[in-house]
Parts: C-alpha cells; sequence; structure tokens
C-alpha cells in the first residue's frame, strides 16, 4: 500500500495545498470554517520555514540591549511560582494564562508594556481572530491598554500564544527537524501559522514577534513573509531570572523593532483625515449607478469627464465600518512619496508565508479621488520585476484592458529577514548542530540536512522518545557570533526560505469580481476582453506571458460605449495581476524563483504533468480556458445538481495525485482535456448548460484534446532521448524539424515548441506507425498523433482561433444565454478533509498530506426516512429531494476498474503514522484555545451529514457518452 509523502520537494510546493489562498474567494472549494483544514494546509507551509536560533542568539538579534535605560531591579522571588503548581496540578488553558499575565503585570516585568488576556471575545472588524493574548502600549493617549477582554487588534504590539504545558501541545522541535509531523503538534504550528497570517492581515507590519508559552516553558519567534525565527525551549520558571531579562529588553524596543510598518500611520477621531474620510464615503450625488445610469449619466461619461461609481463608492464605505481602524500609507514614486488613507483591506490573503496580497479601496489625500491599493510583498530575485514596473510598460504599448498605473515603489529597507537568518544559522552547523538551523532536505543542496550523506532515513516511530537535552541552558549553549559575521545574500537554488521585498502600487481602476457577471454572454465577453489584452501584450513590443491566468485575475469594470449612435455602459474584462508575468525569450528559460509561480486550479494539464515544460500561449489559453468552466459550472445553471457542482469543483480543480516522486494533474481535470469531454470525474454523464456555451466548450475540448496528444507524443519523444541520448531519432516517430537541431546539450536534444514547428510544416502528413525506419529500442509508448489532431493542436498556437470563437459566440443569433442563479456551490458544503468523510475522493493523497485519516471505501448507507413534522409548503420540496436521492443510489457504485486506473500514484489506504492519534489538536479539558471557528464547525456537522454520502450524478440528465 502506497502513501503520500511527508515532504514533497521544494521546487514543487504549488499544490492546492500552498497556493489555496491564491483564489480564496473563488477557486478553492473548502469553507473558511473549516479551521481544522485551515490549521493543517498552513501547518505544512510551515514544513521548511523554521529557522532555529538560541535564546541568546535571538535577542542579540532582534532585541538588542537599548542604548539608554538601566535594567530595573529583578523580583526576589519567582514571578511565575503559581504557574509551576498549576502546570504540576494539570490546570487548563486559562488558569495558566491568567497567572502568566498576572505576574507580568504585577512584577511591572514590561515597563511601558501591559499584557492582556483577550481570547473570549472577538473584534467585529478581524473576524473570529482571539489570539490568547497580547501585549499593549500603556503610553498611547488614543488607545489604551483595553479592560474589556476584546482583543483590539490594531493596538497589539506583541501576542502571545499559551498551552497548558503538555509535551504533544508544542509546535515546534528543539532537536533534529524544527517542524515535527505529529498530528496535535502539527495542529498547534497551524493556530500559530494561523494566528500570524491573521494579524499580518489586519496589521500594517513588517513582522511580528509571538511568545508560544506551553506551561513552564516558552519559546521565542518571529514571523515575517518568508518563514518564522524560532528559539530552542527556555524554562522560564527555572531560568526566571534571564526571562525577566529577555521581557525588559522586548519592553524597551521601539515599535518598528517590533515589526509594525514605519511607512504607515494611524488616523484616530481627532485627526482632521478623519473627517475628510468620512465625508468621501458617503454617497455623492455625482455618482453614476452602472446597472441604471440615468441620460445625464451618460452625457457625463461622453464628455470624458472622471467620475465615481457607486460600488466604488460603497467598497471604501464598507472598509470603514464598524469602526475599522484607518491609516495613511506611503506610496514612493520615483523621488517623491504620494499618500493614500484607507481602512480595512477589501481582499485579504490570511496565510502567514507568501505574497500577502492586500487590497484596498484607497482615497488619494491630495487630490481626494478613490483608487485602487495593493500592498504586497513581490518575491525579490534577479529578473523578477516590480508589476508596476511591468504595468507602466505595458500601459505605454497601449495594451488594452490591463489597470491604469498610477505609482508604484518598493519600499526602502523592508525586505523579509527570514532568509537572510537561515544562510546565517546554516554556517553554523558544523559548530552546534543542537541549536543551529535543521531543515528538510533541500533536493538541490545535501548540505541543508543533518542526515550524513548517502544514509536512509530511518522509518517514523509512532511514538518517537525525545534526545536528552544538554545540562546546560539552552540559550548558553553557542557563543554569540563575532559582529564581523557576514550574512550571505540567499540564494534561490539551495534556500527554501523565498525572499520577499515589500511594495505597493496604486491603479486608476477599483474593478469588480467575475462571479458578479450577469450572464453567460458576458463571461464570454470578459474572458474575450482578456484574450485580447493577452494577445497585444504577447504579439506586440511587449512580447510578455502572463503565467498566472486565473480567477482572481480576471475582474470586471464598467465601461461607457458609444454603439451605433447610442450611449450605454457596458462591461468590460480586466486582466491584472502581471507580477509573474515574463518575456518570451528563448534564452532566459531558466527559473527566476525556487518555486514555480501560478494558480494551480488553473494551469494547464501539460504544465502540471511537466514541471520542466516552460509556460507558453497555449498553456495560457488553457488556463483560460478553465476559468469559464469553473464560473460556468458554479454560476450557471446546468444539468448538475448543487451537491454535482460540489463535487465537480472539487475533482476538477482541487485534486492533485502523487506520481513519479512529484506532485502531478488531478485526474479528472487531465481525463477531461484527453477525452474532450467536459464529464464528471466517473466519465457516466456529460455536463451540459442548455445554450451556445456547449458548443464554445465542445469546440475548444476538441483543440485542448489535439494539443494534449501532440504534447504527450513530444514529451515522450523526450523522455526516450534523455535516457538513451545515444541512440537516433527514429525517421517514423516525427518530423525533423519537431526538435531544435541548431542546439545540443550533451546529445539531449529538447523539445522545439509546437507553435514554430505547425507554422514551418503546415504541410507535413505523420509517418506511419509501422514504418520500416522505427528502432524497437526507441519506440514511443504513446500512441503518434493523428494528422487531424495536429490540426486540432494548431488552433490553441496563438489566439485567432479561440478570439474568433467567442466572437461568433457573441455575435451569434442565439444570445439567450443563461443567467447566474447565484452561487451554487453549497455554503454548508464539507471539504475533502472533513471529520464524516463517507465519498472517497480520487485523490486519496490529500488525506494522508494533511494529516487526516483515509477513509474506506463503504457501500451506499441505507438511510431511514427522517420523523418529523412537514408542512404542506415542505413537502414538495422534501419529495422532490426524496427522488433525487433514490436517483443518486442508483449510480452511487463506481467502476472498480476505472478507480483503479485513476488511483495510479495515489494512496488508498490509511496513514500508519497517524494511526491512534488524535485528529483534533484541541486539549481534552481545555477552552477552545480562542476560536469561534470550533463552534462553528461543530455546528455545521448537522446540516452536511444529508448528503455526505451521495454521489452527485443526475440520473435524468444522464448521458451515453
Amino acid at each position: 500500500m502506497s502513501t503520500a509523502p511527508k515532504e514533497p520537494p521544494v521546487t514543487i510546493k504549488d499544490t492546492p495545498l500552498s497556493q489555496h489562498n491564491s483564489n480564496r474567494n473563488a477557486a478553492v472549494s473548502y469553507k473558511p470554517e473549516d479551521f481544522r483544514i485551515r490549521r493543517r494546509i498552513h501547518a505544512d507551509d510551515m514544513v521548511e520555514k523554521a529557522v532555529r536560533l538560541s535564546v541568546k542568539q535571538f535577542i542579540d538579534k532582534f532585541w538588542p540591549t537599548p542604548a539608554v535605560g538601566n535594567l530595573p531591579p529583578i523580583p526576589s522571588q519567582n514571578p511565575f511560582a503559581d504557574v509551576v503548581s498549576l502546570v504540576a496540578n494539570k490546570a487548563v488553558e486559562k488558569d495558566v494564562a491568567d497567572a502568566f499575565t498576572k505576574a507580568v503585570n504585577e512584577y511591572t516585568l514590561t515597563p511601558g508594556m501591559q499584557l492582556r488576556v483577550c481570547a473570549n471575545r472577538t473584534d467585529k472588524d478581524t473576524s473570529s481572530l482571539r489570539v490568547d493574548g497580547a501585549f499593549y502600549r500603556t503610553d498611547n493617549p488614543h488607545a489604551p491598554v483595553p479592560e474589556d477582554g476584546t482583543p483590539h487588534t490594531a493596538d497589539q504590539i506583541v501576542v502571545v500564544e499559551f498551552k497548558r504545558g503538555e509535551t504533544d501541545s508544542d509546535a515546534f522541535n528543539d532537536y533534529g527537524e524544527p517542524c515535527p509531523e505529529a498530528v496535535k503538534r502539527t495542529d498547534a504550528r497551524g493556530q500559530l501559522a494561523t494566528y500570524a497570517g491573521k494579524t499580518f492581515a489586519f496589521q500594517h507590519r513588517l513582522a511580528l514577534f509571538l511568545l508560544f508559552v506551553n506551561g513552564t516553558e516558552c519559546r521565542l519567534t518571529r514571523w515575517d513573509r518568508s518563514g518564522v525565527v524560532i528559539t530552542v525551549v527556555l524554562d522560564y520558571c527555572k531560568e526566571w531570572k534571564t526571562f525577566c531579562k529577555i521581557l525588559w529588553r522586548m519592553s524597551q524596543c521601539s515599535n518598528e523593532q517590533l515589526g509594525l510598518d514605519p511607512t504607515v500611520r494611524r488616523i484616530y477621531p481627532t485627526d482632521p483625515l478623519y473627517q475628510v474620510m468620512d465625508e468621501e464615503m458617503e454617497d455623492h450625488e455625482s455618482d453614476i449607478d452602472h446597472d441604471n445610469p440615468t441620460p445625464s449619466d451618460l452625457d457625463k461619461l461622453a464628455s470624458g469627464q472622471p467620475v465615481v461609481y457607486t460600488y466604488m463608492r460603497k467598497m471604501f464605505r464598507t472598509s470603514l465600518r464598524d469602526d475599522a481602524p484607518r491609516y495613511v500609507l506611503d506610496v514612493p514614486y520615483g523621488n517623491e512619496t504620494r499618500q493614500y488613507l484607507v481602512g480595512r483591506p477589501v481582499f485579504i490573503t490570511q496565510e502567514a508565508i507568501g505574497r500577502g496580497t492586500l487590497g484596498f479601496a484607497a482615497l488619494d489625500r491630495e487630490k481626494r479621488r478613490l483608487a485602487w491599493l495593493k500592498d504586497s510583498w513581490r518575491a525579490d530575485y534577479p529578473g523578477v520585476e516590480p508589476e508596476g514596473q511591468i504595468l507602466q510598460e505595458l500601459n505605454d504599448a497601449e495594451v488594452p484592458h490591463i489597470p491604469t498605473i498610477e505609482c508604484y515603489g518598493d519600499l526602502p529597507g523592508q525586505k523579509t529577514v527570514s532568509p537572510e537568518i537561515w544562510e546565517w544559522a546554516k554556517t553554523l552547523v558544523d559548530k552546534d548542530k543542537s541549536v543551529a538551523l535543521a531543515v528538510r532536505k533541500h533536493p538541490d543542496d545535501e548540505s541543508t540536512t543533518q542526515r550524513s550523506a548517502g544514509a536512509k532515513p530511518k522509518p517514523r516511530q509512532k511514538h518517537k522518545k525525545q534526545q536528552p537535552k544538554s545540562k546546560l541552558p539552552p540559550q548558553l549553549q553557542l557563543e554569540q557570533p563575532n559582529a564581523t559575521d557576514t550574512t550571505p545574500t540567499p540564494s534561490p537554488s539551495r534556500n527554501p526560505l523565498r525572499l520577499h521585498q515589500h511594495a505597493r502600487l496604486v491603479v486608476k481602476e477599483i474593478a469588480l469580481p467575475l462571479k458578479d457577471f450577469a450572464s453567460g454572454k458576458i463571461l464570454l465577453s470578459i474572458i474575450l476582453d482578456c484574450l485580447e489584452a493577452h494577445y497585444v501584450a504577447v504579439n506586440e513590443k511587449t512580447s510578455r506571458l502572463h503565467r498566472d491566468i486565473s480567477s482572481s485575475n480576471i475582474m470586471m469594470v464598467p465601461e461607457f460605449e458609444n454603439e451605433g449612435g447610442v450611449n450605454q455602459i457596458v462591461m468590460r474584462g480586466l486582466l491584472c495581476d502581471w507580477e509573474m508575468s515574463k518575456r518570451i525569450n528563448a534564452d532566459v528559460r531558466a527559473p527566476r524563483q525556487p518555486v514555480r509561480s501560478g494558480t494551480w486550479q488553473f494551469k494547464s494539464v501539460m504544465l502540471l504533468k511537466n514541471l520542466d515544460k516552460a509556460v507558453d500561449i497555449c498553456d495560457e489559453l488553457e488556463s483560460f480556458f478553465h476559468v469559464i468552466v469553473y464560473y460556468a459550472v458554479r454560476y450557471l445553471e446546468s444539468n448538475l445538481k448543487k451537491k454535482g457542482v460540489a463535487h465537480f469543483i472539487d475533482d476538477y480543480f482541487d485534486t492533485f495525485r502523487y506520481m513519479e516522486a512529484t506532485w502531478s494533474c488531478g485526474y479528472h481535470k487531465e481525463n477531461v482535456i484527453q477525452r474532450g469531454k467536459l464529464q464528471t470525474s466517473d466519465g457516466k454523464m456529460l455536463v451540459k448548460f442548455g445554450d451556445p456555451l456547449d458548443d464554445v466548450l465542445r469546440t475548444l475540448l476538441s483543440w485542448f484534446r489535439g494539443n494534449f496528444a501532440v504534447q504527450d507524443y513530444a514529451n515522450d519523444l523526450e523522455q526516450q532521448q534523455r535516457a538513451s541520448p545515444t541512440s537516433p531519432t527514429p525517421a517514423s516517430s516525427a518530423p525533423s524539424a519537431l526538435l531544435r537541431p541548431d542546439k545540443t546539450n550533451d546529445g539531449k536534444l529538447p523539445v522545439r515548441r509546437l507553435a514554430k514547428f505547425l507554422a514551418m510544416n503546415k504541410n507535413w502528413k505523420r509517418p506511419r506507425a509501422d514504418s520500416n525506419n522505427s528502432d524497437a529500442s526507441t519506440k514511443s509508448v504513446v500512441a503518434v498523433p493523428t494528422q487531424e489532431q495536429y490540426d486540432l493542436a494548431a488552433k490553441v498556437q496563438n489566439h485567432d482561433a479561440f478570439v474568433a470563437l467567442l466572437d461568433g459566440a457573441l455575435n451569434s443569433k442565439h444570445e439567450n444565454m443563461r443567467h447566474p442563479k447565484g452561487d451554487r456551490y453549497p455554503k454548508n458544503r464539507k471539504h475533502h478533509g472533513g471529520d464524516n468523510i463517507i465519498r472517497l475522493d480520487r485523490s486519496s493523497a490529500l488525506f494522508v498530506y494533511l494529516g487526516l485519516t483515509v477513509p474506506m471505501r463503504r457501500k451506499p448507507l441505507k438511510r431511514k426516512p427522517k420523523k418529523r413534522a412537514k408542512t404542506e409548503q415542505a413537502k414538495t420540496t422534501s419529495d422532490e429531494d426524496e427522488d433525487e436521492d433514490q436517483e443518486d443510489d442508483k449510480i452511487r457504485n463506481k467502476d472498480e476498474d476505472e478507480d483503479k486506473n485513476s488511483a495510479i500514484g495515489e494512496d488508498r489506504g490509511q496513514d500508519d503514522d497517524n494511526e491512534g492519534e488524535d485528529d483534533d489538536g484541541d486539549d481534552g479539558g481545555d477552552r477552545d484555545d480562542g476560536d469561534e471557528e470550533d463552534e462553528e464547525s461543530e455546528g455545521e456537522d448537522s446540516k452536511d451529514e444529508d448528503y455526505e454520502d451521495e454521489d452527485y450524478e443526475d440520473a435524468d440528465y444522464e448521458d451515453s457518452a
């Protein structure tokens, strides 16, 4: 029985699990309420992102001794004596937190700061974020230390998380790998990562310091967008004098030293700018409703006057409601600095590690004009251009349907520090391996692991004993490095922590999400506009591929248009987020970052199957196709019921397989492209919408099917050549023009771009499969494509056919395309990682990868009818549901042969490593760790059990295909 790996290669960390936040509001099917799933995903993101230091190294690096000020007298007795007795008596977390807080405040261990427990209530504007405790400044007259038990997230300086003191509650290790794999410890690490991510989302920070107090032990942690720096465990109850000094040094640090962004200033109600924002958030008479414009509105648009649409004003007003904190943000632009007024972010990325993109409806302080401000931590490597610079270049080239740049710039001195700490700590491994850096083995660097060269990893044991600790305190085991030590520049080829640079840009357009499209016709029109933008960017002087076509990067904006003398407002597409774009240059094909860019859910099948493949136009066009499928299935009426919609989206977009030591495309998505049929995952039914959209999707699929056949065949030839580089290329396998004869690499001939081959060989006829020149030793295992498949593949090597197809559909006589019926993905839908899974998803590796138990396939459950009173109005609906259930039961059993084929490289067994462990990371007798999601998740279990064991095909629409 195969099992999914616990440590996927660093170079392919872009699985749905690690890229889930790229399309948080669209492409990810799991709900935010599934907090355990979210924590496991965040914990997985941290596997290779932890750097371990000694306590002395940590405080000397981040909390230096202040130049002014003397250390106050240390208490004569242990302030934390009560904590020792509580932990010995196995007290709950709340008691430990209260005792710790009382000691810090009564003994004034943090002058100028006070610690508060704040896990009982939540702020109105921070979702369900409830950390256990936090330190607040006592000298801020506008933000006094809270006394109401509410977190007041915007005022928190240092965050604290408490645990009751059990070993399996520790999120990190002191020996070996910093990130343990035990389920409860993984949950604890995911909880910390969740808190860090949410704090980054609701505060403007460069870094976050988080004290992890586990009973009588404590770890100091520092989080930034690259990773987390942790210390070895300090027993603060035994080493209480040392801990008092550490807390004092922390309290003497400035806000900037403690991670707050100096380019952001808080706006309080007494500030005149607060009144300016109040005025601008109210509706103005000059605002235009794009859905119902008046004749005067259209005349105003025709005159070219700058206007504000009502949805823009509403977006700005919503960001300020519930007394949300307000800020002034600096945006550097050349030799000047512009300022924008913002409230709560409209778009939030809540993961702790990554670009951390935040989007704001912002007000230009000088011009008092609304605009869109993007705050992100871009990848900082040679060859990776800032997005603002790219947009400026595209604007200068007059590329249509893209954002209009107003200003942009990198914030000076604001780069992530964790990669540099990783490099510095890595140099200390030979000195003392017990406290220096320990990370998972990187496939490109043998020196990043402590395991000896050539040694095989030991099998994981169910109960692993802790290694004996040194008699010396951990903080004294390694001397402070000399001041002359230099920090090497992080290398993207070996450092698993990506280097990020803080940047901001402002664009003119405040766009609407694509999910708000009004009809299938408008959906295709939006895609057509973005295709035009993509075409011009590729073919004009910019010669640039977007390389991240996804649901969140295609937006809508209202635009004035005069057609046939009639003034009107139409919705236009806007192709956004060009940060990952790259020039089309055959000489610059090497990767610029340590991980591959793009959004997993919308990547082409060939990119997901072949990590070495460079992104081409055909891959981008296939991504546009996947976007159409996603929004059509999720929002347009079809022959899929809601349960079928959920299963389709889960299987098509969010699943993956582990094949040949790498993550690969999910079975359903590959099967649709390979067969050229938009069908359910079991192949029993075609998905239909009953309008011209069916013809569009069918035609596109025929093209991508041909392209898949040709690409798959070319990949197979390349693999054969790599296996036997000295063997001659069989004359019958492919034309000589398919390979680059002018570029060799030790006898290995890379496959030529298919577009160029088809352009140069329009009249080429495929060779006969039984040619006498065929060499059996290099015979392809993939079928030789037919001439028809080559012709179909040629359709997606440029934009012409795709554009003509959509344009023809929009201008056809059959314009009665369906209108959206709202989000058809069930709100109470449980993700694959839920507790009460009955239906086994084909990509069982997802369960193992999350550390969850993989459920075994069961026979259909025979549910007893529920006994409850029915009203006359409810009887009809209930009877229809029962009929649907009966039809579902008829087709519940899957084709076992098909399942075996689809399970190649996938795991269907239980994870032996996790056997006997509790999936829930919460302590049995404790409170809920300050998470409101616990109650929400429990409340939703009963809602899901009605359909958790059901399949999704509707027998009324079963198709013979």
